[in-house]
């Protein structure tokens, strides 16, 4: 066996005898190996495709309807709404809206699903369960968070986008100066919205 392999690689070598010949090698070796990996996991692959296909998406056509119902019943300060791959794990930031409007600037950052900040990962879990987390925001989570405190946020809600469990596809945030005198109705309008900025697909 030991004399069989050696024969293999004295072949190989004789072959590779210029760089162009080792890249080659390499690429085909490449290759090969993500053929093998995707013939051994094909059923995990079309399984994960299947589930992507079933998941809504975001309805763009009614953004700034359900912004602006944010802006005029809850009096929010800031709306940012996120673009969320859960087996990717990112959160890219899709849309963010102040009372002065919107902000092109900072959109399509990444700030990633989970993070270090142990806030930050305690309010993506409560999104998963379909839940509304509000807290006090006093100190940025992210690079997004900068921007909320810069705009004088210093309370915030969260909702996933759709509202419902395993169909996580986006998130929205919401942010006051203080916390909203009644938080159930905020949240509500929050619950409402979200519902807006989800569509099957077709």
């Amino acid at each position: 066996m030991a004399v069989v392999k050696k024969d293999y690689l004295d072949k190989i070598l004789t072959y590779v005898d210029s760089p162009f010949k080792l890249m080659a090698l390499i690429i085909m070796a490449v290759l090969a190996f993500m053929g093998f990996l995707i013939y051994k996991n094909h059923d995990l692959i079309i399984g994960t495709y299947k589930e992507q296909q079933r998941l809504p998406t975001l309805a763009e056509n009614r953004l700034d309807d359900a912004v602006s119902y944010l802006f005029k019943y809850t009096q929010a300060e800031i709306v940012a709404v996120f673009k969320v791959d859960p087996m990717l794990g990112s959160r890219v930031l899709h849309r963010a809206y102040s009372r002065d409007g919107r902000n092109r600037k900072i959109e399509g950052i990444d700030v990633g699903l989970f993070s270090g900040n142990v806030d930050n990962n305690r309010d993506v879990v409560a999104l998963m369960a379909s839940e509304i987390p509000c807290s006090d925001y006093l100190r940025p989570q992210s690079e997004i968070g900068i921007w909320y405190m810069e705009q004088g946020v210093r309370f915030s809600c969260r909702i996933s986008i759709p509202p419902d469990e395993h169909r996580f596809i986006g998130q929205m945030t919401v942010g006051w100066r203080e916390r909203p005198t009644d938080l159930d109705y905020a949240r509500t309008m929050l619950n409402i919205s979200a519902s807006m900025l989800s569509q099957s697909r077709k």
